[in-house]
Parts: structure tokens; C-alpha cells; sequence
């Protein structure tokens, strides 16, 4: 498939214009909103779902997609070719993530009594201090777009849910919205380039052979 440069960059430059005005204006005052008593019962059912996130499920179910496509079923060849795309674009969207909250260290919200979104302290291993960007959100926008390139009649419902399961991070105050951006915009982008060039590996390979 041909790599849509022009989308991609457009979406980035987005993405970070986006993710500069809500540091600015909106992190602060939404994540105070979330703080309100009130609202405990919006934050306890963020919290017991905010976990779809995590990554690794998604890695088991892209090795057991292949490994049954390969050699149970191997006339799956498209879910062979999902299951080793989704696999490559969890792995390099993963990478770009964890690469971007180590140069920021940004720290996470609960950590500030005031919910403080510009304290960084770049280039640390800890934890706390990776907000930027949102691991668990990426990759909810990677199944996202990797749903949307097997199945994209229905892209809107993928994104839709991606979307809403992402900000439960920001419910829940371990990230900012600015990080949920940042999350999403990974990705998408991660995604599109990881599947761009596995594909291009692949064509490569089936040319020497």
C-alpha cells in the first residue's frame, strides 16, 4: 500500500497543536472537574475498565491469530498477514510511545496535589513521570486502525470506542488530555507505518525469492 505521507504528517502537526493548547488551557481545569466527589462514581467504573488498554493481551491474540492462520488454517492467508501486521504495529507503535514518555517525563496527574500538567523531568525510567503520551491509549488506537484497514465499514464504531475507552485514563487521573492526544495520534500513525513497511519487507522478500 502506498504510505500516505501527506496524511500522516498533517495528523502530527495536528496532533501536536492540539496536544500544546490543551497543556496550556485544558489539562488542568478538566482533570480538577474529574476531582470532584460527585463524579466518584464515574471514576470507579473508568477505573475497572480502563485496563483494556493494557498491551499485552493484544500481543497474545496477534501470535495466536498468525499461529492459527499459518499452520491450522493456512488457507487464512488475510488473517495470517493481520495477525503478523497487527503484531509488527503494536511492536512499533509500542516503541514510539515508550520512546517519547522517556524524552518528556512528563509526571502523571495524582502526583500533584494542584493536578500541576507542566512538571517534566526528561529522560527518566520512572514511572511516575511518563504521562506523555498515553501508553494504554495507543494502543486502543492501534487495534483501532488496524480494525479500520481489515474492516472499514465499520472504522467509526472502532475509533468511537478507542476514543472512549482513552479518556478513561484521563477520568481516572493518570493522564492528561494532552497525553491522550498524544496517545492516539501515535497510534494512528505508528500503526499506518509499522503496516507500510512490513508489507514492504514482504514485497521485497517475495522479489529475491
Amino acid at each position: 500500500m502506498p504510505y500516505p505521507a501527506r496524511r500522516i504528517i498533517t495528523l502530527t502537526l495536528l496532533g501536536i497543536t492540539l496536544s500544546g493548547i490543551s497543556i496550556l488551557i485544558i489539562d488542568q481545569p478538566l482533570s480538577q472537574y474529574f476531582r470532584q466527589p460527585e463524579l466518584l462514581p464515574l471514576w470507579l467504573k473508568a477505573r475497572a475498565i480502563t485496563n483494556i488498554g493494557l498491551g499485552d493481551p493484544y500481543f497474545m491474540i496477534a501470535i495466536l491469530i498468525y499461529i492459527f492462520a499459518k499452520w491450522i488454517r493456512p488457507q487464512l492467508t488475510k488473517w495470517r498477514e493481520f495477525g503478523r501486521d497487527f503484531f509488527f504495529s503494536l511492536l512499533g507503535s509500542g516503541f514510539l510511545i515508550h520512546l517519547i514518555k522517556f524524552s518528556f517525563g512528563r509526571q502523571r496527574p495524582h502526583l500533584s496535589e494542584d493536578l500541576n500538567p507542566l512538571i517534566f523531568t526528561p529522560f527518566t525510567t520512572d514511572w511516575n513521570f511518563h504521562s506523555f503520551a498515553s501508553g494504554h491509549t495507543q494502543v486502543l488506537f492501534t487495534v483501532a486502525t488496524m480494525m479500520s484497514l481489515t474492516l472499514p465499514r465499520w472504522s467509526w464504531l472502532y475509533f468511537s470506542l478507542a476514543t472512549a475507552l482513552g479518556l478513561t485514563r484521563v477520568i481516572i487521573h493518570d493522564h492528561f488530555l494532552s497525553d491522550f492526544i498524544g496517545g492516539a495520534v501515535v497510534g494512528y500513525v505508528g500503526t499506518i507505518t509499522s503496516v507500510y513497511f512490513v508489507h514492504r519487507w514482504q514485497l521485497r522478500s517475495s522479489k529475491q525469492n
